[in-house]
């Protein structure tokens, strides 16, 4: 089985600094289908096929959390909001989802996560508008769709 990584390089040199591979990869062998730094840079978010989403402090190089937003649906795109409070997220079962991610480190039992919207086929990327509360989403159905961001997704 191929182990998934991540690693963080130095651009200058070209070489990889530090692979986070035992921390987000290896737990079932799922791959990662995306990843998403957050404003700050200490947050990394990623998603893998098997529907799970890991939040990863890279100062503290620790696994804050795992979450769901789609089930166990491939999650395929995953994007920090600026506000780094939120993470959208597409899956391969054509779902839109937003999750606080506040409310996953603070109370993982509890949802944290709401459908936003769907497609009528596999969501292959999410993407924040840069200036506004708004996002866009691509899909298999061959559809490009521009959403207002709901309510309560602040500054």
């Amino acid at each position: 089985a191929v182990v998934s990584t991540q690693s963080t390089g130095d651009r200058r040199s070209n070489t990889c600094t530090r692979v986070i591979g035992a921390a987000i990869g290896t737990q079932g062998n799922s791959a990662v289908t995306s990843l998403s730094l957050n404003h700050y840079g200490n947050l990394l978010c990623a998603a893998r096929e098997d529907g799970l989403c890991l939040l990863y402090d890279i100062d503290m190089g620790k696994l804050l959390a795992a979450f769901s937003p789609h089930s166990t649906a491939p999650c395929k795109s995953v994007q920090f909001y600026k506000n780094p409070r939120y993470i959208l997220s597409g899956s391969y079962d054509g779902t839109i989802a937003l999750t606080c991610a506040e409310q996953v480190l603070l109370s993982p039992e509890v949802s944290a996560t709401e459908i936003l919207g769907t497609h009528r086929d596999k969501v292959t990327k999410v993407t924040w508008h840069p200036k506004k509360q708004a996002f866009a989403t691509c899909s298999a159905d061959r559809t490009v769709c521009l959403w207002s961001a709901k309510e309560g997704v602040d500054d």
